[in-house]
Protein backbone atom coordinates (compact mmCIF):
# COMPACT_ATOMS: atom_id res chain seq x y z
CA UNK A 1 0.00 0.00 0.00
CA UNK A 2 1.48 3.38 -0.76
CA UNK A 3 2.72 6.03 1.52
CA UNK A 4 -0.14 8.43 1.49
CA UNK A 5 -3.07 6.05 2.76
CA UNK A 6 -1.05 4.17 5.67
CA UNK A 7 -0.41 7.73 6.55
CA UNK A 8 -3.79 8.46 6.27
CA UNK A 9 -5.00 5.24 8.06
CA UNK A 10 -3.03 6.08 11.12
CA UNK A 11 -4.45 8.90 11.54
CA UNK A 12 -7.92 7.86 11.26
CA UNK A 13 -6.88 5.26 13.75
CA UNK A 14 -5.83 7.53 15.92
CA UNK A 15 -8.99 9.63 15.91
CA UNK A 16 -11.47 7.07 16.11
CA UNK A 17 -9.53 5.38 18.96
CA UNK A 18 -7.56 7.67 20.65
CA UNK A 19 -9.88 10.75 19.64
CA UNK A 20 -8.49 12.87 23.09
CA UNK A 21 -4.76 12.17 23.09
CA UNK A 22 -4.24 14.91 21.22
CA UNK A 23 -1.54 16.12 18.42
CA UNK A 24 1.60 13.89 19.72
CA UNK A 25 -0.11 10.60 19.95
CA UNK A 26 -1.42 11.38 16.38
CA UNK A 27 1.90 11.95 14.87
CA UNK A 28 3.60 9.19 16.44
CA UNK A 29 0.60 6.63 14.93
CA UNK A 30 0.76 7.99 11.60
CA UNK A 31 4.95 8.13 12.14
CA UNK A 32 4.65 4.28 13.40
CA UNK A 33 1.84 3.26 10.85
CA UNK A 34 4.46 4.63 7.87
CA UNK A 35 7.76 3.52 9.25
CA UNK A 36 7.54 0.03 7.98
CA UNK A 37 7.72 1.71 4.13
CA UNK A 38 11.70 3.06 4.93
CA UNK A 39 12.56 -0.38 3.25
CA UNK A 40 11.60 1.01 0.01
CA UNK A 41 14.64 2.90 0.03
CA UNK A 42 16.50 -0.32 -1.08
CA UNK A 43 15.18 0.03 -4.57
CA UNK A 44 17.37 3.04 -4.83
CA UNK A 45 20.31 0.80 -4.30
CA UNK A 46 19.55 -1.61 -7.04
CA UNK A 47 17.57 -5.00 -7.34
CA UNK A 48 19.45 -6.93 -5.21
CA UNK A 49 19.19 -4.61 -2.56
CA UNK A 50 15.24 -3.98 -2.94
CA UNK A 51 14.71 -8.16 -3.10
CA UNK A 52 16.60 -8.44 0.04
CA UNK A 53 15.13 -5.40 1.76
CA UNK A 54 11.10 -5.05 0.61
CA UNK A 55 8.15 -6.45 2.59
CA UNK A 56 10.93 -8.47 4.30
CA UNK A 57 12.89 -7.54 8.06
CA UNK A 58 10.53 -3.73 8.22
CA UNK A 59 7.35 -5.61 7.44
CA UNK A 60 7.40 -8.12 10.11
CA UNK A 61 5.20 -8.22 13.60
CA UNK A 62 8.67 -7.90 15.83
CA UNK A 63 9.67 -5.37 13.86
CA UNK A 64 6.40 -3.23 14.38
CA UNK A 65 6.54 -4.05 17.97
CA UNK A 66 10.10 -2.70 18.35
CA UNK A 67 9.77 0.71 15.76
CA UNK A 68 6.49 1.59 18.04
CA UNK A 69 8.28 0.97 21.07
CA UNK A 70 10.90 3.45 19.54
CA UNK A 71 8.80 6.05 18.09
CA UNK A 72 7.08 6.02 21.53
CA UNK A 73 10.66 6.83 23.44
CA UNK A 74 11.49 9.64 20.74
CA UNK A 75 7.50 11.07 21.17
CA UNK A 76 7.82 10.80 25.50
CA UNK A 77 11.01 12.43 25.10
CA UNK A 78 9.73 15.00 23.33
CA UNK A 79 6.87 15.92 25.17
CA UNK A 80 9.42 16.92 27.78
CA UNK A 81 7.58 15.50 30.89
CA UNK A 82 4.12 16.97 29.91
CA UNK A 83 0.95 15.48 29.26
CA UNK A 84 0.54 13.58 26.20
CA UNK A 85 -3.28 15.68 26.44
CA UNK A 86 -3.24 18.73 23.80
CA UNK A 87 -6.77 19.17 24.22
CA UNK A 88 -8.66 21.25 27.05
CA UNK A 89 -11.95 20.58 28.30
CA UNK A 90 -15.29 22.14 26.56
CA UNK A 91 -16.93 24.58 28.96
CA UNK A 92 -18.35 22.62 31.49
CA UNK A 93 -16.97 19.28 30.12
CA UNK A 94 -15.59 17.37 33.31
CA UNK A 95 -11.82 16.64 33.24
CA UNK A 96 -11.99 13.47 33.67
CA UNK A 97 -13.23 12.96 30.16
CA UNK A 98 -10.58 14.49 28.28
CA UNK A 99 -7.88 12.22 27.82
CA UNK A 100 -5.19 9.99 28.60
CA UNK A 101 -4.46 9.36 32.49
CA UNK A 102 -2.38 12.39 33.59
CA UNK A 103 0.42 10.09 35.31
CA UNK A 104 3.33 9.93 33.30
CA UNK A 105 3.61 6.14 32.97
CA UNK A 106 -0.03 5.81 31.58
CA UNK A 107 0.47 8.33 29.17
CA UNK A 108 3.48 6.28 27.84
CA UNK A 109 1.35 3.36 27.82
CA UNK A 110 -1.13 4.81 25.85
CA UNK A 111 1.70 6.21 23.33
CA UNK A 112 3.01 3.07 22.64
CA UNK A 113 -0.50 1.36 22.19
CA UNK A 114 -1.65 3.62 19.90
CA UNK A 115 1.76 3.38 18.14
CA UNK A 116 2.09 -0.35 17.70
CA UNK A 117 -1.87 -0.36 16.41
CA UNK A 118 -0.83 2.02 13.49
CA UNK A 119 1.92 -0.71 12.85
CA UNK A 120 -0.17 -3.54 12.78
CA UNK A 121 -2.40 -1.84 10.74
CA UNK A 122 -0.06 -1.16 8.50
CA UNK A 123 1.00 -4.61 8.04
CA UNK A 124 -2.71 -5.75 7.86
CA UNK A 125 -3.29 -3.63 4.61
CA UNK A 126 0.00 -4.70 3.29
CA UNK A 127 -0.88 -8.39 3.56
CA UNK A 128 -3.98 -7.90 1.77
CA UNK A 129 -1.57 -6.83 -1.02
CA UNK A 130 0.31 -8.97 -3.96
CA UNK A 131 3.58 -7.89 -2.68
CA UNK A 132 4.31 -10.52 0.24
CA UNK A 133 5.22 -9.74 3.78
CA UNK A 134 7.35 -11.42 6.19
CA UNK A 135 5.25 -11.52 9.06
CA UNK A 136 6.56 -13.96 11.41
CA UNK A 137 10.69 -12.95 11.01
CA UNK A 138 12.94 -14.32 12.05
CA UNK A 139 10.98 -17.36 13.14
CA UNK A 140 9.69 -18.19 9.71
CA UNK A 141 10.56 -16.91 6.32
CA UNK A 142 7.40 -17.26 4.96
CA UNK A 143 5.76 -14.55 2.86
CA UNK A 144 2.12 -13.88 2.85
CA UNK A 145 0.06 -11.96 0.46
CA UNK A 146 -3.68 -12.04 0.28
CA UNK A 147 -3.85 -11.13 -3.54
CA UNK A 148 -7.25 -8.63 -2.41
CA UNK A 149 -6.01 -4.80 -3.52
CA UNK A 150 -3.57 -3.25 -5.61
CA UNK A 151 -0.76 -0.97 -4.14
CA UNK A 152 -2.50 1.98 -4.89
CA UNK A 153 -6.58 1.40 -4.14
CA UNK A 154 -8.58 4.74 -5.22
CA UNK A 155 -11.29 3.81 -3.20
CA UNK A 156 -9.60 2.92 0.28
CA UNK A 157 -7.75 6.23 -0.88
CA UNK A 158 -11.05 7.96 -1.17
CA UNK A 159 -12.72 6.55 1.41
CA UNK A 160 -9.62 7.56 4.19
CA UNK A 161 -9.85 11.29 2.43
CA UNK A 162 -13.16 11.77 2.97
CA UNK A 163 -13.12 10.46 6.73
CA UNK A 164 -10.35 12.71 7.35
CA UNK A 165 -11.82 16.18 5.17
CA UNK A 166 -15.65 16.38 5.90
CA UNK A 167 -15.45 16.29 9.89
CA UNK A 168 -13.07 19.01 9.26
CA UNK A 169 -14.96 21.14 6.86
CA UNK A 170 -18.16 20.16 8.99
CA UNK A 171 -16.11 21.69 12.21
CA UNK A 172 -15.59 24.93 10.41
CA UNK A 173 -19.34 25.32 9.44
CA UNK A 174 -20.23 24.74 12.80
CA UNK A 175 -17.64 26.93 14.30
CA UNK A 176 -19.16 29.52 12.32
CA UNK A 177 -22.66 29.63 13.17
CA UNK A 178 -21.64 28.95 16.70
CA UNK A 179 -22.59 25.29 17.35
CA UNK A 180 -20.23 23.40 20.18
CA UNK A 181 -20.34 19.56 19.79
CA UNK A 182 -19.39 17.92 22.59
CA UNK A 183 -17.67 15.05 20.86
CA UNK A 184 -14.01 15.51 20.03
CA UNK A 185 -13.84 16.24 16.78
CA UNK A 186 -13.64 13.91 13.80
CA UNK A 187 -14.14 10.85 15.78
CA UNK A 188 -17.57 9.75 14.05
CA UNK A 189 -15.83 10.24 10.89
CA UNK A 190 -13.03 8.31 10.89
CA UNK A 191 -14.53 5.08 12.58
CA UNK A 192 -17.09 5.45 10.36
CA UNK A 193 -14.46 5.54 6.88
CA UNK A 194 -12.26 2.61 9.02
CA UNK A 195 -15.23 0.74 9.35
CA UNK A 196 -15.92 1.36 5.40
CA UNK A 197 -12.64 -0.25 4.49
CA UNK A 198 -12.79 -2.60 6.44
CA UNK A 199 -16.17 -3.65 4.49
CA UNK A 200 -14.51 -2.64 1.36
CA UNK A 201 -11.65 -4.91 1.83
CA UNK A 202 -13.88 -8.26 2.69
CA UNK A 203 -16.02 -7.76 -0.34
CA UNK A 204 -12.75 -7.52 -2.37
CA UNK A 205 -11.51 -10.97 -0.36
CA UNK A 206 -14.67 -12.08 -1.54
CA UNK A 207 -14.15 -11.34 -4.63
CA UNK A 208 -10.65 -12.61 -5.08
CA UNK A 209 -12.06 -16.07 -3.35
CA UNK A 210 -14.46 -16.57 -6.39
CA UNK A 211 -12.39 -15.20 -8.95
CA UNK A 212 -9.98 -18.02 -8.17
CA UNK A 213 -12.44 -20.38 -7.58
CA UNK A 214 -13.78 -20.10 -11.76
CA UNK A 215 -10.03 -20.28 -12.90
CA UNK A 216 -9.84 -23.62 -11.01
CA UNK A 217 -12.76 -25.27 -12.21
CA UNK A 218 -12.07 -24.63 -16.16
CA UNK A 219 -9.98 -26.54 -18.19
CA UNK A 220 -7.32 -24.12 -20.49
CA UNK A 221 -6.96 -25.27 -24.26
CA UNK A 222 -7.53 -29.10 -22.74
CA UNK A 223 -6.03 -29.24 -19.83
CA UNK A 224 -7.14 -28.56 -16.39
CA UNK A 225 -5.95 -26.09 -13.85
CA UNK A 226 -3.36 -26.95 -11.51
CA UNK A 227 -3.55 -23.79 -9.72
CA UNK A 228 -4.97 -20.42 -10.04
CA UNK A 229 -4.04 -16.83 -9.10
CA UNK A 230 -6.07 -13.80 -9.21
CA UNK A 231 -5.11 -9.95 -8.99
CA UNK A 232 -7.01 -6.96 -8.57
CA UNK A 233 -8.08 -4.39 -10.85
CA UNK A 234 -7.64 -1.12 -9.44
CA UNK A 235 -10.48 0.57 -10.30
CA UNK A 236 -13.13 -1.85 -10.77
CA UNK A 237 -14.05 -4.66 -8.06
CA UNK A 238 -15.71 -6.98 -10.63
CA UNK A 239 -12.13 -7.30 -12.97
CA UNK A 240 -9.53 -9.72 -11.76
CA UNK A 241 -6.41 -10.44 -13.74
CA UNK A 242 -6.07 -14.30 -13.24
CA UNK A 243 -3.07 -17.07 -13.85
CA UNK A 244 -4.00 -20.77 -14.10
CA UNK A 245 -1.35 -22.87 -13.96
CA UNK A 246 -1.75 -26.18 -16.38
CA UNK A 247 1.22 -29.16 -17.33
CA UNK A 248 2.43 -27.14 -20.21
CA UNK A 249 1.79 -23.63 -19.79
CA UNK A 250 0.49 -20.44 -17.67
CA UNK A 251 -2.70 -19.51 -18.73
CA UNK A 252 -3.40 -15.42 -18.56
CA UNK A 253 -7.04 -13.86 -18.56
CA UNK A 254 -9.12 -11.51 -17.17
CA UNK A 255 -12.11 -12.28 -15.00
CA UNK A 256 -15.26 -9.86 -15.26
CA UNK A 257 -17.97 -10.72 -13.07
CA UNK A 258 -20.03 -7.73 -14.50
CA UNK A 259 -19.61 -8.81 -17.88
CA UNK A 260 -22.71 -10.85 -19.33
CA UNK A 261 -20.63 -12.76 -21.79
CA UNK A 262 -19.79 -16.43 -20.78
CA UNK A 263 -16.52 -16.84 -19.34
CA UNK A 264 -14.17 -18.52 -22.51
CA UNK A 265 -10.86 -20.61 -21.17
CA UNK A 266 -9.16 -21.26 -24.49
CA UNK A 267 -9.11 -17.47 -24.67
CA UNK A 268 -6.41 -17.29 -22.68
CA UNK A 269 -2.87 -15.99 -23.84
CA UNK A 270 -0.76 -19.04 -23.04
CA UNK A 271 2.95 -19.08 -21.93
CA UNK A 272 4.82 -22.53 -22.50
CA UNK A 273 6.85 -23.89 -19.71
CA UNK A 274 10.40 -24.92 -21.02
CA UNK A 275 11.28 -28.45 -21.35
CA UNK A 276 13.77 -30.04 -18.69
CA UNK A 277 16.88 -29.63 -19.28
CA UNK A 278 20.41 -30.03 -17.92
CA UNK A 279 20.73 -26.16 -17.98
CA UNK A 280 17.48 -25.21 -16.31
CA UNK A 281 18.27 -28.09 -13.58
CA UNK A 282 21.39 -26.46 -12.77
CA UNK A 283 20.61 -22.90 -12.91
CA UNK A 284 17.28 -23.80 -10.27
CA UNK A 285 19.97 -25.88 -8.27
CA UNK A 286 21.54 -22.24 -7.38
CA UNK A 287 21.46 -20.31 -4.22
CA UNK A 288 19.73 -17.03 -6.49
CA UNK A 289 17.51 -19.36 -7.84
CA UNK A 290 16.07 -20.87 -4.89
CA UNK A 291 15.84 -17.50 -3.19
CA UNK A 292 13.66 -16.31 -5.89
CA UNK A 293 11.26 -18.98 -6.31
CA UNK A 294 10.60 -19.55 -2.51
CA UNK A 295 9.09 -16.37 -2.73
CA UNK A 296 7.60 -16.31 -6.59
CA UNK A 297 3.79 -16.43 -6.79
CA UNK A 298 4.01 -17.78 -10.41
CA UNK A 299 7.61 -18.48 -11.71
CA UNK A 300 8.62 -19.04 -15.56
CA UNK A 301 11.84 -19.88 -16.69
CA UNK A 302 12.97 -19.50 -19.77
CA UNK A 303 16.01 -21.10 -21.48
CA UNK A 304 18.35 -19.35 -23.95
CA UNK A 305 21.40 -20.86 -25.91
CA UNK A 306 24.57 -18.36 -26.77
CA UNK A 307 27.54 -18.52 -28.19
CA UNK A 308 29.02 -19.34 -24.89
CA UNK A 309 26.75 -21.74 -23.05
CA UNK A 310 23.30 -20.78 -21.92
CA UNK A 311 21.13 -18.24 -19.88
CA UNK A 312 18.27 -18.88 -17.81
CA UNK A 313 15.67 -16.21 -16.67
CA UNK A 314 13.18 -16.69 -13.82
CA UNK A 315 10.28 -14.48 -13.54
CA UNK A 316 6.90 -14.28 -12.03
CA UNK A 317 4.08 -13.79 -14.00
CA UNK A 318 1.76 -12.43 -11.04
CA UNK A 319 4.00 -8.56 -12.23
CA UNK A 320 2.61 -8.89 -15.50
CA UNK A 321 -0.80 -10.28 -14.23
CA UNK A 322 -1.21 -7.52 -11.64
CA UNK A 323 0.14 -4.41 -14.09
CA UNK A 324 3.02 -3.53 -11.07
CA UNK A 325 5.79 -4.24 -13.83
CA UNK A 326 7.74 -0.92 -12.68
CA UNK A 327 9.68 -2.90 -10.18
CA UNK A 328 9.61 -6.17 -11.42
CA UNK A 329 12.39 -8.38 -10.10
CA UNK A 330 13.85 -11.39 -12.28
CA UNK A 331 16.77 -13.65 -11.36
CA UNK A 332 19.38 -14.26 -13.59
CA UNK A 333 22.08 -17.51 -14.44
CA UNK A 334 24.47 -17.45 -16.74
CA UNK A 335 25.94 -20.95 -17.68
CA UNK A 336 28.50 -22.59 -19.65
CA UNK A 337 28.83 -25.03 -22.19
CA UNK A 338 28.95 -27.92 -19.88
CA UNK A 339 26.07 -26.15 -17.71
CA UNK A 340 28.70 -25.02 -15.16
CA UNK A 341 26.94 -21.78 -13.32
CA UNK A 342 29.55 -18.61 -14.23
CA UNK A 343 27.42 -15.86 -12.93
CA UNK A 344 23.89 -15.61 -10.88
CA UNK A 345 22.27 -12.53 -9.90
CA UNK A 346 19.04 -10.52 -9.32
CA UNK A 347 18.30 -8.01 -11.63
CA UNK A 348 15.27 -5.32 -12.94
CA UNK A 349 12.96 -7.27 -15.24
CA UNK A 350 12.90 -4.07 -17.44
CA UNK A 351 16.71 -4.60 -18.73
CA UNK A 352 16.27 -8.06 -19.68
CA UNK A 353 15.11 -6.15 -22.87
CA UNK A 354 11.28 -8.43 -22.85
CA UNK A 355 12.82 -11.61 -22.65
CA UNK A 356 10.89 -14.00 -20.97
Amino acid sequence: MDLVTHGLASFALARGLFPRAGKLAAAAAVLAGCLADADRLAMYFGPSAAFTWRGTYFHSVLAAVLLSALVAVIFGATSQGKHLNASTPAPGEPESNNAFPAKKSSAAFFLLFAALVAALLHLAMDVCQSDGVMLLWPFRAKQFAADWLPEIDPWILTILVLAVAVPELLSLVSSEIGVKSKKPRGQTGALIGLALVVIYIGARGTLHANAVGLLESRVFHGEAARRALAYPEALSLTTWHGVAETESALDQIDVNFASSGTFDPDASLRVFKPESSAALEAAQDTPIAKQFLAVAQMPKASVEKTDVGSVVILRDLRYAASGETQHEIAALIELDPDNKVTSQEIVWARDLRGAM
